[in-house]
């Protein structure tokens, strides 16, 4: 498997836009620990489905490299959030600011705690695996038409 840097670079850089506009967004509340409100979801649900429309992406063609760095990264945001619910580390601050913010609309919907922290990443690659298999079956069709 070669890893096509030159395509998810552009990826990754969306990604981090993505999260980086996420966080500023839900940070007044997420930082003060306040409760989430109606804009942190809607924030949260426009952050994931952003995830998706990048999974989504044309570009991305079969591309199991993607795979292993979306999964990798979820994967490194739920060590973190079991590490942080069971030895709440301040090293691990930056990495629940990162995972956590972004997603901290959903605590509307389940609440602030154990399940919220844990379902954050499991949503997360969801949601990444659902637009890459969306995207990848719609290339098939393109395919199949020609």
């Amino acid at each position: 498997m070669s890893v096509s840097f030159q395509r998810l670079v552009p990826i990754f850089l969306m990604a981090f836009v993505l999260t980086l506009a996420a966080i500023w967004m839900n940070a007044p509340g997420f930082m003060t620990g306040y409760s989430a409100t109606a804009f942190d979801l809607m924030v949260s649900v426009i952050f994931f489905l952003g995830w998706l429309l990048i999974s989504l992406a044309p570009w991305i063609k079969g591309e199991r490299s993607f795979l292993v760095c979306a999964g990798g990264y979820w994967g490194l945001g739920l060590v973190v959030s079991v590490f942080g619910i069971f030895a709440p580390y301040d090293e691990l601050l930056l990495f629940r600011i990162w995972f956590d913010g972004p997603a901290h609309g959903l605590g509307l919907l389940m609440g602030h705690g154990t399940l919220l922290k844990l379902a954050v990443p499991i949503v997360g690659l969801g949601v990444t695996l659902m637009g890459y298999g969306a995207g990848r079956t719609f290339r098939q069709k393109e395919l199949a038409e020609v």
